[in-house]
């Protein structure tokens, strides 16, 4: 591995979340850990099992910072996140009493609970270059490729041609502990509850190992269902779709 970022840059930070891309960069870097500073972002919706994966991290990394937001309030203020949302959640559907439960895109609450919260934590610190388990397979295009700099902080993605069986294969031979989750799905989920990440496929394994989170996560469905559901009747209806 080419390890010429690290000599670039004196203040240098990893993110960390606690699952298997961050883990992996965790260990490919243990070595530099007195250089490095570890950033966590706990939104107050972290799974168990997440929460101990940092804590053990937490128990051997020399720097580490942990970021405290609280999802659950800004949900209250602002509405639960979707990955589809209706123009009864727009400011003007709302003005106009359109919408039953707000919403906001998911993008939306991710950047001001998780991403924001980091990136300026980083900044904020001094830090010039940013570590991110980031990989190309996770997305169609990634905004900032690994070497790019942007506004002084230059972005470097250890794992960025890696595939996701290449990372479970990496962490297990070099035995790093994987929180159970994983032998259900391949990415997990930064928020327990998280209304959106349709595609996470969360709502099996809470129900199996934790039935008051699923409760709580399938009662926040529900009520986006309900919001969704009266404009996608409508486009059918329009399409002609039966």
């Amino acid at each position: 591995m080419d390890l010429s970022p690290l000599e670039r840059h004196q203040k240098i930070a990893l993110s960390f979340s606690g699952g298997k891309d961050s883990l992996a960069c965790v260990q490919l870097l243990r070595e530099h850990l007195d250089r490095i500073t570890l950033y966590h972002v706990d939104t107050g919706d972290l799974l168990p099992e997440m929460r101990a994966s940092v804590a053990h991290v937490e128990m051997f990394a020399p720097n580490f910072v942990r970021i405290e937001t609280n999802v659950t309030s800004w949900i209250e203020q602002h509405g639960l996140p979707s990955d589809l949302v209706p123009h009864s959640s727009h400011l003007i559907g709302q003005l106009m009493g359109e919408h039953r439960t707000r919403l906001v895109s998911r993008y939306d609450c991710c950047w001001h609970s998780l991403m924001w919260p980091l990136l300026s934590r980083v900044i904020e610190d001094g830090n010039t270059l940013l570590i991110r388990g980031t990989k190309r397979v996770d997305m169609k295009r990634l905004p900032v490729a690994s070497g790019d700099t942007v506004e002084g902080l230059e972005y470097w993605y250890p794992l960025q041609d890696w595939s996701n069986e290449q990372v479970f294969a990496y962490l297990v031979c070099e035995k790093v502990p994987l929180p159970r989750i994983y032998d259900v799905v391949t990415n997990s989920p930064e928020c327990a509850r998280c209304s959106a990440w349709w595609g996470e496929r969360r709502a099996e394994y809470l129900k199996d190992h934790h039935p008051e989170l699923w409760r709580e996560y399938d009662e926040r469905l529900q009520l986006v269902i309900n919001e969704i559901a009266g404009p996608l009747a409508l486009l059918r209806r329009e399409a002609g779709v039966t």
